[in-house]
């Protein structure tokens, strides 16, 4: 499918931007990049590698679209599938081995074998104990609050774990597995140095780092950088990502690593060096910045992570979730703030009022307070919940990252503060 190189190459000239044609977005399809290797443009992506003893298949589908990655693949190969690597858990990385297995079983072959890093076991249990929560969290990403998302329940185990390195040999062709942490504590990523492939996983996704997600668990900023550095010493010359296209030439690789790995290290280091001033959090989210010339990198957008949410994970690895205004340690409960507030300003209504001039004056931030507080104390107010939907709506258009989006339009659709 030519249209994939094609558009890789427009977004890296600034032809085409990420601000349009987000990472996970069409068009999704497969092409040839190495001898041999296949890579699966889709939601998430996927390499395919011949040897002489089956196929090597680095995340072999999403879950939610399992046939559509075992047909395509099966559109270029018929070999078996001799061994998926997972770069992490994620559910849009660890599914469609059932598929090969069950073929195998009908051709009386040898069962697929699969490896990922041992933190794997751990994450698919959080996952199965925390099923509805996962989907909740996850409409709100994707969907703005909308049901779309059953968030899956069982997992097949990978039949290997490794620690921090692996070096394998399938049908020939050797493959080099390495642990870093950064969007997960459990991410791999893969390198084959025949073809000089690297399979970064979501280590690299044509994106700012997804290291500050607001609903989801720890991320590594720090360690992040540190593997996509290793990275760089395989000198490789083809890049594969977890989400949006291909990067192709030893240049480009090195450049678009780098790039990102001291995009991380700015913001880790302007925290940091904040943190150890005694800083508060509200402070140090004020103040850090992202090296503004490489946001404008066509690799390096905010569409879907925020910098300014990454500060904020990067003070929870370190910090805890103390954020150092004395008051939030053992807060009162948020409605009766609201209510003590909405007194002082003569009413609720009062409140929305003056956050529908802060939003035409362009302070979205501190409309959004007083919006909060407004609906707290009169969640069944029309006037307010216009306000609330025009408001939080209008923010969510103004927003370039998933997150940002997808939070602000589930505010705009709910008018129970307890559920904001």
């Amino acid at each position: 499918m030519e249209s994939i190189n094609e558009l890789a190459e427009a977004l890296w000239t600034g032809k085409q931007t990420t601000y349009d044609l987000h990472p996970f977005d069409p068009p999704h399809g497969i092409v040839k990049i190495a001898p041999d290797t296949w890579f699966i443009k889709g939601f998430s992506n996927s390499v395919i590698r011949e040897t002489n003893d089956g196929l090597i298949i680095v995340d072999p589908s999403a879950f939610m679209d399992v046939e559509i990655k075992f047909k395509t693949v099966r559109e270029v190969t018929q070999q078996r599938l001799n061994t998926a690597i997972f770069t992490h858990g994620h559910v849009d990385h660890v599914f469609g081995v059932s598929s090969y297995t069950d073929e195998a079983g009908a051709n009386n072959w040898a069962l697929p074998h699969v490896i990922a890093q041992e933190n794997i076991l751990p994450r698919f249990k959080r996952y199965c104990d925390t099923v509805n929560w996962n989907k909740i969290i996850n409409e709100r990403q994707f969907f703005g609050g909308e049901e779309g998302v059953n968030f899956p329940d069982k997992y097949d185990p990978p039949d290997q774990l490794y620690r921090e390195s692996l070096d394998i040999e399938v049908g020939g062709v050797k493959v080099v597995i390495r642990h870093s942490r950064g969007e997960t504590d459990d991410h791999t990523w893969v390198f084959f140095p025949d073809t000089r492939v690297l399979c970064t996983g979501d280590l690299f996704i044509w994106a700012v780092p997804n290291a500050g997600n607001p609903q989801k668990v720890q991320r590594y900023a720090k360690d992040w950088a540190d593997g996509l550095r290793e990275m760089m010493k395989m000198e490789p010359k083809i890049l594969a990502p977890g989400h949006g296209v291909l990067i192709i030439g030893h240049d480009r690789v090195k450049q678009a690593l780098d790039d990102t790995a001291t995009l991380l290290e700015s913001i880790h280091d302007q925290t940091v060096a904040l943190m150890n001033k005694g800083e508060s959090l509200d402070t140090i989210i004020h103040t850090v910045k992202a090296p503004e010339e490489l946001l404008k990198k066509p690799y390096l957008h905010p569409v879907y992570d925020e910098p300014e949410f990454i500060v904020r994970n990067i003070w929870r690895f370190y910090g805890g979730w103390y954020d150092g205004t004395p008051s939030h340690l053992m807060p009162a409960p948020e409605k009766e703030q609201a209510e003590e507030i909405a007194k002082m300003a003569g009413g609720a209504d009062k409140l929305a009022t003056r956050a529908e001039e802060l939003a035409t004056e362009g302070n979205y931030r501190l409309a959004c307070h007083l919006l909060d507080w407004a609906i707290c104390v009169e969640p069944e107010n029309p006037e307010i919940r216009d306000a609330v939907r025009k408001i939080y709506t209008a923010r969510a258009e103004m927003a370039t990252s998933t997150m940002a989006k997808g939070l602000f339009r589930t505010a705009a659709k709910v008018t129970n503060h307890e559920t904001l």
